[in-house]
């Protein structure tokens, strides 16, 4: 098992370098740059909502642009009467193929025009996510609850934070209170099951006070949250990488910290009582096709225990981390295979991975420049990760 505990601490070297710098993750093409912190966090989660089985960059770059743009008009209006495709001014419409899409008020701007020009029809945004019809479902029921909460993201999550806070469970309290809020209950949707706005919008109230009941009942949410446990929680890949991404990534940590400061009850200090590694250790490795992919799979749950394990590999890796407790690293870190794998594994760049260099030596070495004034040049090559090189000393790879 020592293995898998060298395996871990490699995979925290890096997440370090993902989370080092912002540019090293990808950001959201606001269709405004006078956005509020709010505003950036609830477009972040929408955009999460439709990150199924599509181009990332075209999630964030042209779903982004229309559903900050959403954002900002419901929370102006109060209201989501602009989620109606049968009014006039709504976000949603029938395009010429008799199929709906998501279109945009604002012309598109030039990142979208030189960069997607086949999203841009007549000056505007079309966008269509795969699963539109369950995506708009899901959307809609969002906004449907957040009404409660002043069509604010961050206060929906400072109250179910003042609910919870003394829990030792937390992370994974708040990550079940946004799993009710958007993905609780939606079932499977076709186009048709878009017609009637307002069939739709009686479901999402009937949802939104179900859902409610939970929140606001302890016991409720305590009998509901072990369901959860035993059943879904390693399904909700979009609520993890979008709550993640509040507490970790140096862009949205900012938005989530400024905007969660605006309500009543929170301090400085709860904010980064989110970030100990208590807490950081209860983020679910997402389930993806990338780290669930099985050449590496195979590749370090060889020679251990896990070998011929069957479940999948955010499982697998979530058991291992709470028996054995490695002193570094935990399981959502592995979602740096999102970068690592299509440039190692699957370019079969076995001679310069640190991971089989624990096996037998490899060529390693030959990567690493050793220089502060450089890039690491291992982080680079093996995830396209820019942060400057820390120095062997400080290095986790090579100590």
């Amino acid at each position: 098992m020592e293995r898998l505990s060298k395996i871990f601490k490699i995979i925290s070297f890096f997440d370090d370098y993902r989370w080092s710098k912002k540019e090293n993750y990808n950001s959201i093409n606001f269709f405004s740059n006078n956005l509020n912190a709010d505003s950036k966090l609830l477009t972040h989660w929408l955009c999460y909502i439709s990150d199924r089985q599509m181009s990332f960059e075209i999630i964030w770059d042209v779903g982004g642009f229309i559903f900050s743009e959403i954002v900002q008009e419901i929370k102006q209006l109060k209201n989501i009467a602009i989620l109606n495709h049968s009014r006039e001014g709504s976000y949603i419409k029938k395009g010429d193929d008799d199929k709906y899409y998501f279109i945009s008020k604002e012309n598109a701007n030039e990142r979208i025009v030189y960069e997607y020009e086949n999203y841009v029809n007549q000056n505007k945004v079309q966008f269509k996510p795969r699963f539109l019809p369950s995506d708009y479902i899901c959307i809609l029921s969002t906004f449907v609850i957040l009404e409660n909460f002043d069509y604010s993201l961050s206060k929906f999550i400072s109250c179910n934070f003042l609910k919870n806070k003394t829990e030792d469970d937390i992370i994974i309290r708040l990550l079940f209170s946004l799993y009710l809020l958007t993905y609780h209950d939606i079932g499977q949707h076709k186009s048709v099951d878009l017609e009637k706005f307002e069939k739709n919008h009686d479901k999402a109230k009937l949802r939104s006070d179900s859902v409610m009941a939970i929140l606001n009942n302890k016991q409720k949410f305590d009998s509901e949250l072990q369901k959860f446990r035993k059943d879904k929680i390693f399904r909700q890949k979009r609520a993890w990488c979008s709550f993640r991404d509040f507490i970790k990534s140096p862009e949205f940590h900012p938005y989530f910290r400024n905007a969660m400061l605006q309500h009543q009850g929170i301090a400085d200090r709860d904010i980064e009582s989110l970030k100990t590694k208590n807490n950081l250790e209860q983020f679910v490795l997402p389930g993806d096709v990338w780290n669930n992919n099985s050449i590496f799979g195979k590749c370090i749950l060889s020679k251990t225990p896990y070998k011929n394990n069957t479940k999948s590999l955010n499982v697998i890796l979530d058991e291992y981390f709470k028996e054995e407790r490695p002193k570094i690293g935990y399981p959502e870190q592995f979602d740096v295979t999102f970068d690592f794998v299509p440039r190692m594994c699957e370019k079969k760049n076995c001679d310069i991975c640190p991971i089989k260099n624990i096996d037998s030596k490899n060529d390693i070495e030959k990567l690493c420049v050793n220089n502060k004034e450089k890039y690491c040049t291992i982080a680079l090559c093996s995830c396209n990760y820019k942060s400057d090189c820390v120095g062997r000393d400080n290095c986790k790879l090579f100590n």
